[in-house]
């Protein structure tokens, strides 16, 4: 029988077992896949968590961190890869066998829709986490490619909140040259990659500075961790 991944990292001794509850009361609550859930709580790195999930699965973990394989990445389009979370990482037995990471390998969905989609190739799967596969993603498929949001500006990127208020802008607006003057440099501008990278860093540091203040509002009597437990399940 097949160890629970939650259950193997706490016999593992990556998490705690209170550690654990919180997580799984945090998914009772919200859904989710209870690895990615762990990960956001910074309870442990998405490296350690696809350690774990490669141990628990006997599945091979992937290797993002080269080249792309060009004839891999033209089997499967760039909106597919995103859709399903998902990135091609090579092609063997003459291209009969298609190597793909995912962050979930034993989603039948995803892999069914790919032998669909590669009329009928046989699809090897490996191990990566949701992270590491959007960053091969943006590198592989994007490279350096920027959004155009309207026309007379540059290519960029803005991040927008839930109401609509711009939170980070990339773009750059044409500025008009006087004649007999030779244009500026255009400043350097952070990658779309960075800036995600950096608004997920904000993110991380706002559930750090959350956990840590119930901490301590637990350590000093306020309520007990039964009853911040038992509120979470709500």
């Amino acid at each position: 029988m097949r160890i629970r991944i939650g259950d193997l990292l706490v016999r593992a001794g990556v998490i705690t077992e209170l550690q654990l509850k919180a997580a799984l009361a945090e998914q009772q609550q919200w859904g989710g896949k209870l690895g990615d859930i762990l990960v956001r709580m910074e309870f442990l790195t998405e490296e350690v968590l696809v350690r774990a999930l490669s141990k628990q699965t006997g599945i091979v973990r992937a290797d993002l961190s080269g080249e792309a394989d060009k004839a891999a990445l033209e089997v499967v389009p760039a909106d597919t890869a995103e859709e399903f979370g998902l990135v091609p990482i090579g092609l063997k037995d003459q291209g009969r066998i298609l190597v793909v990471a995912m962050s979930d390998p034993l989603n039948i969905s995803a892999t069914d829709h790919l032998v669909s989609l590669t009329r009928g190739k046989k699809i090897e799967t490996q191990l990566a986490g949701a992270s590491a596969i959007r960053n091969a993603i943006s590198r592989w498929y994007r490279g350096e490619e920027l959004l155009r949001d309207e026309v007379g500006e540059e290519p960029g990127m803005k991040i927008v909140n839930n109401a609509g208020d711009t939170v980070v802008d990339m773009r750059a607006r044409k500025t008009p040259v006087p004649k007999g003057k030779a244009a500026a440099s255009p400043p350097a501008r952070e990658s779309a990659v960075d800036v995600l990278r950096g608004v997920e860093e904000t993110q991380r540091r706002s559930v750090a500075a959350l956990k840590a203040m119930v901490e301590l509002l637990i350590e000093k009597g306020v309520f007990s961790r039964d009853e911040y437990l038992a509120r979470v399940k709500r």
